[in-house]
């Protein structure tokens, strides 16, 4: 960054996000300071009957498309991205060439760039590398961990578990280094947990570029209430999220294989991205529901004993927020990127996770404690707590709180 700023000078940013992801609450944040310009999204719903009718159907995660809180005029939609968005992402999961699609995305983001005319940018990773050039201020929101690590992942595993995904989800492409370039243009990456930061670091990224916001909470209607076992000895446990070997969920096969006396009902929600032969694995110890909508999942939430998350990739996976603060006990990974009140288990571990189900199902003081810290860990992790970390790192980063300044390491958080 080569510009100086005059203290108490903002710039107005431009905020870009092609998937809604955590809603517009980073927008919204920026907007609450008084240093949004202008929000670029895909698609989005303004409040009103058709925001509600459809939350009814589809669930609260229908509210990361409800925009409130940014003045109309600062929301610029673009359709096309949500349509390029999901042929690339089927055709990921199907391990196609995805080159044609990435091309047409390429030149949406530089229409985008072209649209967005303050000096200051903020970009979802692999996505803002066009809108970076010529900004003064550059920030990435990173997400998940890079395209490189999460295939070298979907490999091992590939190897470990032949047969239960495509082969060609480890097909690799020049898409996966966009996020590396974007780690070297931008100013200040901002990640849901600290995790992230270190395997970036393995890849080449600057650590002291980053800086950690968790992702807030949502707050659950009804809201969620401490949970106990109710003298049941057989736990009602469900796993949630895509089904493929990146989330771990052959080692919940391994471990109910291994102790088939596991005091576990074993219940799997989400999409499929296994063979027939790893769908086939897993119904030998649960039950594959697949896909289903938001509102009927957070239900199961409401009914189940247990959130049984051993992803092996991931940034800060929202499911186990929405457990949690449901009441949910959850059990994950550390690279699940889990709230802190999770009870967190080493990866790759069928062993972990017997542990973890036998100390819970014998032990129904810890099972409610667990259920009561994830209670409290919500209320605690507000939007509000969320907004003031965003703008503390902006101010940090553009010196409005010191004088002149210039982009050196000792400015960077």
């Amino acid at each position: 960054m080569n510009a100086v700023r005059q203290e108490g000078a903002a710039p107005a940013f431009d905020f870009f996000c092609p998937g809604i992801r955590m809603g517009l609450q980073t927008a919204v944040a920026l907007e609450s300071a008084a240093l949004l310009r202008s929000a670029h999204v895909d698609a989005c719903l303004r409040p009103g009957r058709a925001a509600r009718i459809l939350e009814c159907v589809a669930g609260p995660r229908v509210a990361n498309r409800v925009v409130t809180g940014i003045p109309a005029e600062r929301i610029h939609r673009h359709p096309q991205l949500a349509i390029a968005a999901r042929v690339r992402r089927h055709q990921l999961l199907s391990g196609q060439d995805t080159t044609a699609v990435e091309r047409v995305l390429v030149r949406i983001y530089s229409s985008i760039a072209r649209q967005c005319h303050s000096e200051a940018i903020v970009g979802i990773q692999s996505s803002c590398l066009e809108l970076f050039e010529g900004r003064a201020y550059r920030v990435m929101e990173q997400v998940s961990p890079p395209l490189r690590y999460e295939r070298a992942v979907a490999a091992q595993e590939l190897a470990r578990f032949p047969g239960w995904a495509p082969e060609r989800v480890t097909r690799s492409s020049a898409w996966d280094h966009r996020m590396e370039a974007e780690w070297q243009a931008a100013d200040l990456i901002w990640v849901p947990s600290s995790h992230l930061v270190s395997i970036s670091k393995e890849f080449g990224a600057d650590p002291l570029k980053f800086h950690v916001i968790p992702y807030p909470f949502a707050s659950p209607r009804p809201a969620g209430t401490i949970r106990n076992t109710g003298g049941r000895r057989i736990l009602r446990v469900i796993f949630a999220g895509t089904l493929m070997l990146e989330k771990g969920v052959q080692y919940i096969y391994e471990a109910l294989r291994k102790r088939p006396d596991l005091p576990v009902q074993m219940d799997f929600f989400g999409p499929v991205n296994l063979t027939s032969l790893g769908v086939k694995r897993l119904t030998e110890v649960g039950t594959v529901h697949g896909p289903v909508p938001r509102a009927h999942l957070f239900e199961e939430f409401r009914q189940a004993d247990l959130l049984l998350f051993p992803s092996l990739s991931e940034g800060n996976a929202l499911v186990t927020l929405e457990a949690a603060a449901l009441g949910l006990p959850v059990v994950a990974t550390e690279e699940a990127g889990p709230p802190t009140s999770a009870m967190v288990i080493p990866s790759h571990s069928p062993e972990a996770i017997i542990e973890a189900i036998e100390t819970l199902a014998d032990n129904p003081g810890q099972f409610e404690m667990l259920s009561a810290a994830g209670l409290a860990e919500a209320t605690k992790r507000s939007f509000a707590m969320y907004s003031d970390s965003i703008v503390d790192s902006i101010e940090r980063l553009t010196g409005r709180q010191g004088g002149l300044v210039t982009n050196c390491p000792s400015d960077r958080t």
